[in-house]
């Protein structure tokens, strides 16, 4: 993790050093060890330096080769590194240094636009290439590296976070309706737009280039719909699942310092740590003092102490644990402030603890699950699959199992809403909201606004449709491109930099990721066992406790209580967003109510309210903030209750 900045007058005025300073400045906290800047012209780069690697305590960036014609700014991670020197070396490319900086600058120079392609980790970068006269920018396939432009007639200007546009003074805050529009209806799909008219997201496995008069955009990196992955036996899928497992955390432990890992005690942050401790035994690679970080929840149904405490006996891990505190009534505006963004989610911000602890502790790099729900998971839409050839007592089984499962899906319900309707002809489908009356926009929202921005447009537009064999495998592909699945990487990333973390998530591999793509659904889901593959390849790496577990916690409870803790019903009198009539504010204030009263009885059908209220109140504090100049003081880091154990036990529990 650290930060970059780009500036590109594309009308040929020199960049003003003060300029670049202030946008890099700006983002100090994403890389406290030190600060590098660039000029030629009309072309400025910066960065911020976070050292993770060993490599990188010799990185000075931006990165110029010998001749001066091309320079870059790079934030991120090369996770295939051994094999790309090899492929440099044999094209004939002599490197001066050993750091992830100069492999891509390299590989740019013998691949050109096709770079990203062989690049497999985490990244954001931008490349000035003074012969061609361009700027070369692209994105990770994920979007887990942050990259933010601007660009007119004059002006390129690009960054890790949208605040850093703005101290150009001639770059005007204005407020995107369309995109408040998709958060406000929970419904996120645009990989592109940002809060505020005129500034862009890279798209993830995308590149962008930047010339006077020109600005072209282009996907590098694609699922092949075709391939597919057969084998006669679960073992040889569990092998090869195995392989590619321990390759993508393997690589991610490289790191000059101590690494942690958050454990849950659900599969697949138990699967990680189990992975790591399996290669610490083989001798694949030393130990730097590897630790666990867990939130405990004493005495609620979302409290995993058990599972937890399983995995650390297991290994003889040591485990930092937290225990959750009220909620700070100014958190999520100070984040608002800080970001001039959309703050966090609460069962994300309930991690903060952890990030502050692990920073305290000396820890640069934590290791996640995430992601194995979009890879490994089954998909609700095999019931079309299913269906489709007529097996339908294994139809009826499934469903039953996951209404268990998931307490809230009514079986009937989610076999036509995903079974039978992926069937209909799409001419079906639209008849069939015109007699339900269904607009394509909640009721929550001010009609003529969704009207206004083409709401039901933006919310039923689809990535573009693949050959796919299966209604599953489209539906992974859509999860793993989706507007939202982008939204909450980028959260997720700015949380961690706030604490001076690099976060990496093995389960997000991108061998991860075309494996799962290409497996018979039979191995992400079978019988009762999701995640069939993952199970089958942790055997003896996990507490059978673990490995055998179908339940999962829920952290709904965390919405409900931080937005009591910001106000409550009071937080919905008067919005900004209801005079501006993006949304009906009785029918807000009805929602809240309601959520109140189903929460205090302890009725689950309060978890319908909580995203949308949260998309609500977080819009509401980002306007009022921003364009109504509402600020609050800002101090960086919540406090933190923590006990450092070899193992969890019940007396360890402690009131705040």
């Amino acid at each position: 993790m650290s930060g970059i900045t780009g500036i590109y007058h594309l009308d040929g005025r020199p960049v003003a050093h003060a300029l670049l300073g202030r946008m890099t400045e700006i983002i100090g906290h994403r890389g406290p060890d030190g600060a590098g800047y660039w000029l030629d012209g009309p072309v400025g780069l910066g960065h911020r330096m976070l050292h993770t690697t060993p490599e990188s305590l010799q990185e000075k960036q931006p990165f110029p080769d010998e001749t001066g014609n091309l320079c870059l700014t790079f934030d991120g991670r090369v996770d295939n590194r051994d094999e790309l020197r090899v492929a440099l070396e044999d094209k004939g490319k002599k490197l001066r240094t050993d750091t992830d900086a100069e492999i891509v600058l390299r590989a740019y120079e013998c691949w050109d636009e096709e770079c990203p392609k062989h690049i497999i980790g985490d990244f954001a970068f931008v490349i000035w290439d003074q012969r061609n006269g361009r700027l070369f920018c692209a994105r990770d396939i994920l979007g887990m590296k942050l990259f933010y432009y601007y660009s007119d007639d004059r002006t390129f200007l690009c960054g890790s976070e949208p605040r850093q546009l703005f101290e150009d003074p001639t770059i005007r805050r204005e407020p995107n309706e369309g995109m408040i529009g998709e958060y406000l209806a929970r419904a996120i799909t645009d990989q592109e737009e940002t809060l505020y008219r005129g500034v862009f997201r890279l798209p993830p496995a995308h590149v962008l280039i930047v010339q006077p008069g020109r600005l072209r955009k282009a996907r590098y990196w694609d699922i092949d719909p075709a391939r597919k992955i057969r084998y006669r036996t679960d073992a040889e899928y569990a092998e090869h699942f195995s392989a590619i497992f321990k390759e993508a955390v393997r690589c991610r432990l490289r790191s000059y310092g101590p690494v942690g890992a958050y454990l849950s005690g659900g599969l697949d942050s138990s699967s990680v740590v189990g992975m790591v401790q399996s290669l610490y035994r083989e001798g694949a690679l030393a130990d730097p003092g590897f630790e666990t970080f867990s939130m405990l929840f004493p005495g609620l149904p979302c409290d995993e102490s058990p599972y937890i405490r399983d995995v650390v006996r297991m290994w003889g891990i040591k485990s930092n644990t937290v225990y959750p505190k009220e909620s700070d009534a100014s958190r999520y505006a100070r984040q608002v402030q800080r970001y001039h963004d959309f703050p966090n989610y609460p069962n994300g911000a309930m991690s903060d603890p952890l990030k502050a602890l692990a920073h305290a502790k000396g820890f640069r790099v934590l290791l996640t699950g995430l992601g194995g729900g979009d890879c490994m998971m089954g998909r609700f839409y095999h019931y079309a699959d299913l269906l489709r050839r007529l097996r339908i007592l294994a139809l009826i089984r499934r469903a039953r199992f996951e209404a268990r499962l998931y307490a809230m899906i009514v079986p009937l319900s989610s076999v036509f809403q995903f079974g039978v309707k992926p069937l209909l002809p799409r001419t079906v489908r639209r008849a069939l909201r015109w007699m339900l009356r269904r607009d394509g926009f909640p009721p929550w929202m001010d009609p003529q606004f969704a009207r206004r921005i083409h709401l039901a447009e933006r919310i039923r537009r689809e990535a573009v449709r693949r050959p796919f064999s299966s209604f599953a495998q489209e539906d992974l592909y859509r999860t793993a491109c989706s507007g939202f699945g982008t939204h909450f990487s980028e959260v997720e990333e700015r949380s961690a930099s706030w604490f001076g973390l690099e976060q990496r998530h093995p389960l997000h591999d991108r061998r991860m990721i075309e494996f799962a793509l290409a497996l018979p659904e039979e191995q992400r889901w079978r019988r009762d066992q999701p995640k069939f593959i993952l199970r089958q390849a942790m055997q003896g790496l996990l507490p059978e406790t673990i490995r055998q577990r179908l339940t999962k916690a829920d952290f709904s409870n965390v919405f409900a209580e931080a937005l009591q803790a910001q106000g409550g019903e009071r937080l919905f009198d008067s919005l900004s967003i209801a005079s501006l009539r993006w949304v009906n504010g009785e029918r807000v204030r009805e929602m809240y109510r309601d959520l109140s009263q189903l929460y205090t009885k302890d009725d689950s059908r309060y978890i319908r309210y909580i995203w949308p209220l949260w998309l609500a109140y977080g819009i509401e504090l980002w306007f009022n903030t921003v364009f109504l100049n509402r600020e609050i003081s800002s101090s960086k880091g919540p406090s933190v209750q923590a006990t450092n154990t070899q193992s969890i036990e019940p007396n360890n529990r402690r009131k705040d």
